[in-house]
């Protein structure tokens, strides 16, 4: 069996060789040179995220499409295979041991020195490379495998700095005297000599050397020479003496070492590329024509990211074209986070402190204004990937502003619920202090941006703006009645009686707030109890929703957002409303349009999200989606059980062998995946055992409370009135509180207890 297994790859590899080769071969040599602006260009975003230690995968309007976890795959190293195999025979090896893997998931790898060829296979099967290295080792041949650790953490690093240092050569100096050699070392040190506008290296002077040595002679029996380093390649004895423009420093005698070695940049980028390209495909190589400095400077970006680590092994490789000199490879982490533009400018002097400490760390940030009208991308790169996190949760931050505080309380006022007078006074206040200041209405939070030294002088001016301002505004709660009134264009009767920003239409609380004297609640009050029905009618005709209206608070768009179907919102209304998706959603997670009053049938897109939204909120909503998912499958995943860890891992069966115990990869504690408690080695029902007391206390408690748990997610439910149709608020599964048994629809349990237990009514 095992002389059949090499047999057969020997062959495999052989034909695929010969029909690889099998007409003549035409290289076509091209520039190594890509533009720069492909370089920057960023690429599609696939939708894939790393939340709370899973690769998370959306579709194109942000429902779930898969969740990977590191568990979930294994990944094996093959190695003693021949060294002209190809993927093909690697995967159908794999078959013939009963493992069915893509070719997409092998990668070969090879090595001259010594020769070597070895293969990285990953699969979906936590159990793939232990069983597969088991296999192997029963063959008794020279094909074996070892399992290789999955890293649980993503990053965004395609991109690879290449360098190599420039040809160079030495060149030696003679000298008749040891104050003019002296002089001429310490000018050369210093920088005021150089060679070709380049500074080199000098070396001390030597003198008295023996006969035969460079540069003695009858006439000069004593020689001092001054030795030149790291002068460029091309240089020659006039670019040497040429350098030495003061003509009573000028040598006696110049003598050339050869040239470290004669290949020209582009020839050695081409043999760079050709290394790369041997652990992945690349997107793009950028060499270009000239480089400052001692060393040849090149980029490349890989289309997968794992193709770039696996380059860098690189890294002090040493190679033949350089005369055995080395290259130097550095993988670069980068982030790209995108802010309002309003907000950059505002807090642009901290970026800019902040950008001076990044430098410090070597990183270097890019600032890209309104490269998408409306925001701002920020760039930062660096070798250090903790290095660049650290600057992209700063960034976050400042985009998500500073609540401005009393003391411990936020600052607010009811009146800042509508654009009246308090909210004017406000704007002018950012204006005078050349910061911004927005507010959030849900959360009754104002949000600064700006520099901190203005921090304290916009509370001052701010809480003493407000003091004038009253604390309570009018509310009217809305009947059926009168709220579809104001569907249909009785706001619009508001707004023509009371005026612009007096008047706050909320549509999800079906509620009126008015912010202004008692004489305008009054007249709003009036207008909503239907006052001259026929003017209300005629207005609410001529009045529908106009183009510039926001469909959330019905005023006119501020910092309007148009979307594909034509509604314009406001941008913090717009935002709100993307944000509480989840929430609203009665089935699975989308992001519907809120235009003709709330009929509109569009669906937004996750791109369409991506170009209105700043980076932070665009990343909050793909993680409220992924919450609320986890929500609807209990079954599926759990929360490490670890207080602040927010890491997920997979649910499993119960055993009663041993405990299914999972390590978390962020707080390195341990927790049992069936049973969701920490117990060591004890099975569940061990567990269980020895806890049944306190557990057995808690059930009566609950049953005489009348609590039930959600027999899905576990969730405590307590049922004080209404009929036995129920909503799990955990995961919103639908429940008979009779039976408790579980539906996807509320249509669906009325059937069943109808059917079940005579009506829906009856038990308390």
């Amino acid at each position: 069996m095992a002389a059949l297994l090499l047999k057969y790859l020997k062959t495999f590899a052989q034909q695929s060789l010969a029909s690889f080769f099998g007409s003549p071969v035409v290289v076509e040599m091209t520039h190594v040179r890509t533009s720069m602006s492909q370089m920057e260009k960023e690429g599609e975003d696939d939708f894939t995220r790393d939340l709370s230690g899973a690769l998370v995968s959306f579709n194109d309007i942000g429902q779930i499409r898969r969740v990977s976890l590191p568990t979930d795959f294994s990944r094996a190293c093959i190695t003693g295979l021949p060294p002209t195999i190809q993927s093909e025979a690697v995967v159908q090896m794999l078959l013939g041991f009963g493992f069915n893997i893509d070719i997409e998931c092998v990668r070969i790898s090879r090595s001259t020195a010594p020769p070597k060829t070895k293969a990285l296979v990953k699969a979906e099967n936590p159990s793939f490379a232990k069983e597969l290295s088991d296999k192997l080792k029963q063959q008794k041949t020279e094909v074996s495998a070892v399992p290789l650790p999955i890293d649980s953490r993503r990053s965004n690093c395609r991109k690879v700095y290449i360098s190599w240092h420039k040809a160079t050569r030495r060149f030696w100096l003679n000298f008749g005297s040891s104050d003019i050699a002296n002089r001429v070392a310490q000018k050369f040190a210093k920088g005021h000599y150089k060679v070709l506008g380049q500074s080199v290296t000098c070396s001390g002077v030597k003198g008295g050397a023996p006969r035969g040595a460079r540069g003695r002679t009858l006439h000069n029996p004593v020689a001092w020479t001054v030795t030149l380093c790291d002068v460029p390649g091309d240089a020659t004895n006039k670019d040497v003496q040429d350098g030495i423009y003061t003509p009573y420093d000028r040598p006696r005698h110049i003598e050339p070492s050869p040239v470290s070695y004669y290949a020209s940049d582009t020839q050695v980028g081409f043999e760079v590329r050709s290394l790369l390209e041997e652990h992945g495909r690349l997107e793009s190589f950028d060499l270009p024509p000239t480089s400052k400095g001692r060393r040849v400077k090149a980029v490349a970006w890989f289309e997968d990211e794992a193709d770039a680590i696996s380059a860098c092994s690189l890294n002090k490789k040493q190679i033949s074209i350089l005369q055995q000199g080395k290259l130097t490879l550095t993988l670069v982490q980068s982030v790209k986070v995108k802010i309002q533009t309003p907000v950059y400018f505002a807090s642009k002097s901290r970026i800019e402190e902040e950008m001076k400490i990044w430098a410090g760390h070597h990183l270097t940030s890019r600032v890209y204004v309104n490269t998408v009208p409306g925001f701002t991308a920020i760039k930062v790169e660096g070798a250090n990937a903790n290095d660049v996190v650290r600057a992209r949760k700063v960034l976050d931050e400042i985009s998500q502003g500073v609540i401005l505080r009393d003391g411990e309380n936020p600052i607010w006022a009811s009146a800042l619920e509508t654009n009246g007078s308090a909210y004017m006074k406000v704007k002018v206040i950012e204006k005078e202090l050349g910061v911004l200041i927005r507010r959030d209405k849900s959360k009754c939070h104002l949000y600064f941006y700006g520099p901190f030294a203005k921090y304290q002088q916009a509370i001052a001016h701010i809480r003493e703006a407000l003091k004038d301002e009253s604390s309570l505004s009018s509310h009217i709660d809305l009947s059926p009645e009168q709220f579809s009134r104001m569907i249909r264009g009785g706001f619009k009767s508001v707004e023509q009686a009371l005026g612009r920003n007096v008047a706050v239409f909320d549509v999800i609380s079906k509620r009126l707030t008015v912010g202004g004297t008692r004489q305008q609640y009054d007249m709003a009050l009036a207008v909503v109890n239907g006052a001259d029905a026929v003017e209300i009618r005629d207005v609410a005709a001529s009045h529908s929703l106009i183009e510039g209206d926001c469909p959330i608070c019905f005023c006119e768009a501020e910092n309007p957002v148009q979307t594909s179907c034509k509604h314009t919102y406001c941008l913090e209304c717009f935002e709100d409303s993307c944000k509480s998706a989840a929430s609203t959603s009665k089935n699975d997670f989308q992001v519907k349009c809120q235009g003709n009053g709330g009929t509109c049938s569009t669906i937004f897109t996750l791109q369409e999200l991506k170009e209105r939204l700043s980076s932070s909120v665009f990343e909050s909503v793909l993680r409220s989606s992924f919450e609320e998912y986890l929500q609807r499958h209990p079954e599926a995943f759990h929360y490490c059980s670890t207080p602040d860890c927010d890491y997920v891992y997979r649910c499993t069966a119960a055993s009663n062998l041993r405990s299914p115990a999972c390590r978390c990869p962020n707080c390195l504690e341990s927790v049992c995946t069936s049973c969701h408690a920490r117990h060591d080695d004890l099975t569940c029902a061990q567990y269980k055992d020895i806890a049944s007391g306190g557990y057995e206390a808690l059930e009566r408690l609950k049953k005489k409370l009348n609590i039930k748990d959600c027999p899905k997610c576990t969730t405590p439910i307590e049922k004080t009135d209404g009929c036995n149709h129920i909503t799990c608020r955990g995961c919103k599964a639908h429940l008979c509180w009779v039976c408790m048994a579980v539906f996807n629809d509320g249509p669906s349990c009325y059937a069943h207890m109808s059917e079940a237990h005579g009506g829906h009514g009856g038990v308390p």
